[in-house]
């Protein structure tokens, strides 16, 4: 007997997303300040570990819970997870998405750099209020190759768990819409300024999902969007 995904309630939508959420919280309390107080690295690196053990989990308790539905070889979880390649409409998606986040967010960082100049109210940016991040300077950038394994873990393991894993199995034409409010929320311990720049991409690509049922659209939209602005930051070519 072939394994079939198992719709689940908002209540265990919800249950999931608030655990990771508070699980982050901790993460940014305890895990970060211990790392901030004994090791002498560049800021970045704090971060950069703090993500492993936040990411990490969710990448593999989307592949768990696929497994505990009866999909076991690495096809079938990808089958399950909606993984497959792009159809032309998939791409059509990913690609006008990922124009309207940056075109979006862009406006939002436009309003709010005029507010600071001409009201004097705090400037929003694409950072954690918790990093103080400084542009790598000479063999600094070699960071970066730490940077890459975490971000894998941050953008798949997101796209497999939010959105293979529990937006896919969410009965309800609007569904896309509590996912788009529960991403928000678990963004909440970057500060309030960031859940606000990112708010586009956790309206936009929530909704591209809900069109194309297709996981690598998720990957494609969050991927290019979050890796470019990292590396053009982290190298100084965009102050934040």
């Amino acid at each position: 007997m072939e394994p079939k995904r198992q719709n689940i309630t908002i209540i265990k939508a919800v249950l999931i997303f608030t655990t990771f959420t508070v699980y982050f919280f901790l993460l940014i309390k305890y895990f970060y300040p211990i790392l901030e107080n004994t090791l002498r690295v560049h800021t970045s690196v704090y971060w950069y570990l703090t993500g492993y053990i936040l990411f990490m989990p969710i990448f593999f308790l989307a592949v768990i819970m696929c497994r505990q539905e009866g999909f076991k070889p690495f096809s079938e979880i990808l089958s399950a997870l909606n993984i497959r390649k792009f159809t032309k409409k998939d791409l059509k998606y990913a690609i006008i998405s990922l124009i309207l986040c940056f075109l979006f967010s862009g406006i939002i960082f436009l309003i709010s750099r005029l507010l600071h100049i001409y009201f004097g109210f705090k400037e929003l940016h694409f950072s954690a209020e918790f990093i103080e991040f400084e542009p790598y300077v000479g063999l600094q950038k070699l960071l970066l190759f730490i940077w890459i394994p975490m971000w894998f873990f941050n953008i798949v393991g997101e796209e497999i768990l939010w959105r293979g894993y529990i937006q896919n199995r969410l009965n309800g034409k609007y569904s896309w819409l509590l996912i788009s409010v529960l991403w928000l929320i678990f963004h909440l311990p970057f500060g309030i300024g960031m859940v606000i720049m990112l708010i586009p991409i956790c309206i936009i690509l929530p909704y591209a999902f809900s069109k194309t049922k297709n996981t690598l659209v998720g990957i494609f939209i969050h991927g290019f969007f979050n890796g470019p602005i990292f590396v053009i930051i982290s190298l100084g070519l965009l102050k934040i």
